[in-house]
C-alpha cells in the first residue's frame, strides 16, 4: 500500500512539473507572437509610408518641382529622389 501511495505522490509531482513547463512554455509562444505581430506591423506602416512619399514625389517630379523641395517635403534621400526622377 505504501508504495501505491509513493507512486501517486511522484506521478502527481511529475504531472504538476509538465503543468509548469507546458504553461512557460505557452506563455513565451503568445508573447513571442505578440512582439512579432507589433514588429510586422511596425514595418508594415513604415514601408506604406516610405511608398507614400514616394508616390507624392512622382507627382511632385511631374509638376517640375526642384528635388531639394521634394526631399524637403516627403523626407526621401538624394539617391531615392534621383531614382523617381530617372524613372520618369
Amino acid at each position: 500500500m505504501k508504495q501505491v501511495e509513493e507512486r501517486y505522490i511522484s506521478f502527481e509531482a511529475s504531472k504538476m512539473a509538465y503543468r509548469d513547463i507546458k504553461n512557460s512554455v505557452d506563455t513565451a509562444k503568445r508573447e513571442g507572437i505578440e512582439i512579432g505581430m507589433k514588429k510586422g506591423r511596425e514595418e508594415g506602416r513604415a514601408e506604406g509610408m516610405n511608398l507614400r512619399s514616394l508616390e507624392i514625389a512622382r507627382k511632385m517630379l511631374a509638376k517640375g518641382m526642384d528635388e531639394a523641395s521634394i526631399m524637403d517635403m516627403t523626407g526621401l534621400t538624394v539617391e531615392e529622389t534621383k531614382m523617381l526622377k530617372a524613372e520618369m
